[in-house]
């Protein structure tokens, strides 16, 4: 008898293996438990005697349950957020939003994809068949977009607020790297969730690292319209258990809500990954350890989603039967400046003018000031290209000299105008000198100490590469 419990142990734990990768939507709230048999076992044992008697057995009632709870507590420690199918009101207007999705450009990728090793390539199937979108097409009601209305009524155009605020602060570690599926949402923010799902279905509102969340600002104004604008940052999990976590990153969604001030009313709706060179980073494990990390980042041709139409409108509704290009905005800002107001909020940083690599220099050189240059993985392409128009340029020289001393992901570096390094400091190590100094006493961001500290230093040892200089002039 005590072997055939065994057998029903494990053809269900194998019915259930098999099953997620099979019937993954049947059964998608299931977590991936072939790591924890060994314990589960241990757990229904109590005598501890290696082998499970009908008594221990019969303690289990639904072996299923019993399965998905003990792994639910390991792996998933939190209300798994599905996606939202909104109840349409009868009456409510009907907004058809169509899916555009061209998959990641392969070619675009610093990896070889097609010399992926054997034991490599199942940790970027999340990525590699993700071909087509999770949904061509939905409906949704027009009040389900009511979340995209600022806070308050009395507003101008230029108005910003935030509509999914960071959840975590400076001081903050990155959430977790080992998650697969999405934590639920707070109601009032489910219709950026749906979004965000007709293109793969585990999104994440929150992304590991900032820039997170979700501003908006308010374009312009007429008497029963908002134009409205928006960037989120969100990131995908394309894996599911038993493969290794794949985080997709894109560079950010830019859309435009036309919404009439009640929400009954949507005349237009437009998101979109911006199409740039490299528009998506991408992090991946080989193993179970963060030590097998890869990252890299490519090209989405398309990513967008946009309303195709709306249901014939209600009579009484506010502006229902006004059509778009005879909406007369009172108050209104432009498109550039909305978006430049969006970028502040996330980079706050980018009120400081930044320069092109050329005319950076030749600033420091006219003005006898040093040059802070930050060296993002992102600009490495537009370096690289930069030496290929014209290796022989003042500008190839530059970014040669910013190439050499880069390391992944994000560098910092002082020059002096022509060129030479005077200090320079990886955001790897200004993160992990961060984490060796923290303290539950420390009341300011030791990064920003850090920081700080890198910039004095840089300073003085300005001084000294001056004084070197002149010395080494008069002889």
């Amino acid at each position: 008898m005590k072997y055939v419990i065994i057998c029903i142990l494990v053809s269900i734990i194998t019915y259930w293996y098999w099953n997620d990768f099979f019937a993954y939507e049947e059964f998608n709230e299931v977590i991936d438990v072939t790591n924890n048999i060994r314990s589960i076992f241990k757990e229904l044992d109590s005598d501890k005697n290696g082998f499970l008697n009908e008594d221990e057995f019969s303690n289990m009632k639904n072996s299923f349950t019993i399965l998905q709870k003990n792994t639910y507590g390991t792996q998933t420690k939190y209300l798994i957020q599905e996606f939202p199918y909104f109840t349409i009101q009868f009456g409510e207007q009907v907004v058809n939003i169509e899916v555009d999705f061209k998959p990641l450009l392969l070619s675009s990728i610093a990896k070889n994809v097609s010399d992926i090793p054997k034991d490599e390539v199942d940790s970027m199937l999340g990525l590699l068949n993700w071909k087509t979108p999770y949904k061509e097409r939905h409906p949704f009601g027009a009040k389900s977009f009511s979340s995209f209305l600022p806070p308050k009524r009395d507003v101008q155009a230029g108005f910003t607020w935030w509509i999914v605020e960071s959840n975590s602060n400076k001081h903050s570690p990155p959430l977790s790297v080992q998650r697969y599926y999405p934590p639920q949402v707070p109601s009032n923010l489910l219709i950026f969730h749906a979004l965000l799902s007709l293109f793969h279905p585990h999104p994440f509102l929150w992304t590991r690292f900032q820039p997170q969340g979700t501003v908006a600002i308010l374009r312009a104004i007429d008497d029963n319209f908002y134009d409205i604008v928006f960037r989120i940052h969100a990131e995908y999990q394309l894996n599911k258990p038993p493969l290794h976590p794949f985080w997709f990153t894109p560079s950010q969604f830019q859309g435009r809500l036309i919404i009439n001030k009640d929400s009954s009313v949507v005349k237009f709706f437009h998101m979109e990954v911006p199409d740039t060179k490299l528009n998506a980073d991408m992090e991946w494990l080989n193993g179970p350890s963060e030590d097998s990390m890869e990252v890299d980042i490519g090209y989405i041709p398309r990513m967008s989603l946009i309303s195709s139409a709306i249901s014939v409108p209600m009579d009484d509704e506010k502006g229902a039967n006004q059509k778009l290009s005879d909406i007369k905005w009172h108050t209104e800002i432009s498109i550039e400046e909305a978006l430049d107001s969006l970028e502040l909020q996330f980079f706050p940083f980018k009120k400081v003018k930044y320069y092109n690599v050329l005319e950076a220099f030749l600033r420091a050189e006219n003005e006898s000031k040093l040059v802070h240059g930050i060296v993002f993985w992102s600009t490495v392409a537009d370096l690289e290209e930069i030496i290929k128009v014209n290796s022989d340029s003042a500008a190839s020289f530059f970014a040669r000299i910013c190439l050499d001393n880069y390391d992944f992901p994000v560098e910092s570096i002082i020059f002096s105008p022509d060129g030479i390094v005077i200090h320079r400091i990886n955001a790897n190590a200004l993160l992990g000198l961060a984490t060796e100094q923290e303290s539950f006493f420390e009341i300011g961001d030791p990064v920003e100490k850090n920081y700080h500290e890198f910039l004095e230093n840089a300073l003085l040892m300005s001084k000294a590469v001056k004084v070197n200089t002149e010395e080494n002039q008069l002889l």
